[in-house]
């Protein structure tokens, strides 16, 4: 089989790829997938009347171009919702984003935070997340929540890491705000997700489905085995394809592994590093007091974010029910002693009661979930990528790409990815 366009990978930025060059006028490609749907950890499970993502999966909409698009695809299946998040830490629930919203810490824990305001350090560069954290915040903000939280999902130092990836995701306040924030109740909106889009049916896995609708040559249930770039070819289900431009949207880690030779992109890509994240979904037979999120930072909770999918839409989960997304650090393993500390951190932060029981449960494992950035990620990713466009390969998304960024970031992309063949 020969293509002019073969593109790895039909999740997002991959079937956006493929809608962009039917959009302009380019037929000859082929899009190939291993799973039986699309839209890899964007897509959606249906199943006992629950509708559930990958963990939270919402649109945030922030260009002119991303919102066309997204309201092009969806059309009328398109809901914008208001954030109702917390972080829970100190036995109290603090408001999103938590350095916004002080006034609702103990006492003892606004004075250390009120102190360590005062008392930034200064420092010439800013090239950890830490540095970024103390010079932004200060000591006691850093220590009761962007530590632990950080530390708890990458499982590593935020000394380690660095601020590239920050900007856009941690909402920085002036030093009156946050002072402002340790007196009285916040009423400003924060941060990027401040309010989100979300599909009313379907899940998330609607708006891939929207975009498969709209191409002509998408494979399913094909697995790539190898690929040469000198060759220009690659090995689908056993079979060689031939391709002009390669575009790959597969974790970029994973996809040099299918290389054949390049073993000095392979060594360099050793150095690219993820956390993987554990989602287990829960029903009860309750309706609960509605929210979008909670973050959990402490050590002793097994779980760092607990979502309510049921309230992004009332179609994912039938009346008097609430389903949620528990996201646990790491590659959990379900057993009834990790069921049970789940079970009880609900009960005892105020999230189901006692005497609620399940009633449906799932679980999902996110390989690559974050991405680390160290100190090695942004001089990696860009040999490796120079090093693949010489070989008319281009890499996109964000596993491609090997990055932290928005669903719309993806979509945007993949019409990017698609300027690239002509």
């Amino acid at each position: 089989m020969q293509v002019k366009t073969l593109i790895l990978g039909a999740g997002l930025t991959g079937l956006s790829t493929a809608y962009h060059l039917e959009q302009n006028g380019q037929n000859d490609y082929l899009l190939v997938e291993k799973e039986p749907v699309c839209g890899g950890l964007c897509a959606s499970t249906q199943s006992h009347g629950f509708t559930y993502d990958y963990g939270g999966h919402l649109l945030h909409l922030h260009t002119p171009e991303g919102k066309k698009l997204v309201k092009k695809l969806l059309k009328t299946n398109l809901s914008r919702l208001s954030r109702n998040a917390f972080i829970y830490t100190h036995g109290v629930r603090v408001p999103y984003p938590f350095q916004a919203h002080l006034a609702a810490l103990p006492a003892t824990v606004r004075k250390e935070c009120a102190t360590g305001l005062l008392n930034r350090p200064s420092f010439k560069t800013v090239s950890t997340f830490e540095q970024w954290c103390l010079a932004a915040f200060g000591a006691g903000i850093y220590e009761h929540f962007f530590k632990p939280y950080h530390q708890k999902i990458w499982n590593c130092n935020p000394a380690q890491l660095t601020a590239d990836w920050c900007a856009p995701f941690v909402p920085v306040l002036s030093a009156q705000d946050i002072r402002r924030s340790l007196q009285k109740t916040n009423r400003k909106h924060y941060g990027y997700n401040s309010y989100f889009y979300y599909p009313k049916q379907g899940g998330i896995g609607s708006l891939a489905q929207a975009l498969a609708a709209k191409i002509s040559h998408l494979q399913l249930n094909s697995t790539v085995t190898a690929v040469d770039l000198k060759r220009q070819t690659a090995v689908v289900n056993g079979h060689v394809v031939h391709y002009r431009y390669l575009i790959n949207t597969l974790p970029l880690k994973d996809f040099t592994k299918l290389l054949k030779g390049q073993n000095r992109l392979k060594k360099q890509a050793d150095f690219l590093k993820s956390v993987p994240v554990t989602v287990y979904h829960l029903v009860i037979a309750r309706k609960v007091r509605p929210f979008s999120w909670l973050y959990f930072p402490e050590k002793d909770v097994p779980f760092y974010r607990v979502g309510l999918q049921s309230a992004f839409s009332a179609h994912n989960a039938p009346k008097n029910s609430s389903l949620f997304y528990i996201e646990l650090p790491g590659l959990a393993k379900n057993t009834p002693a990790l069921r049970k500390k789940i079970w009880t951190c609900l009960v005892q932060k105020g999230i189901i009661k006692r005497s609620d029981r399940p009633v449906f449960s799932a679980w999902q494992s996110v390989t690559h979930a974050y991405v680390i950035y160290d100190k090695k990620r942004t001089q990696v990713v860009s040999f490796l990528q120079n090093a693949l466009a010489q070989h008319s390969c281009y890499c996109g998304g964000r596993y491609g790409s090997w990055n932290y960024s928005f669903m719309e970031s993806a979509l945007l992309e993949g019409k990017s990815l698609a300027q690239k063949v002509k």
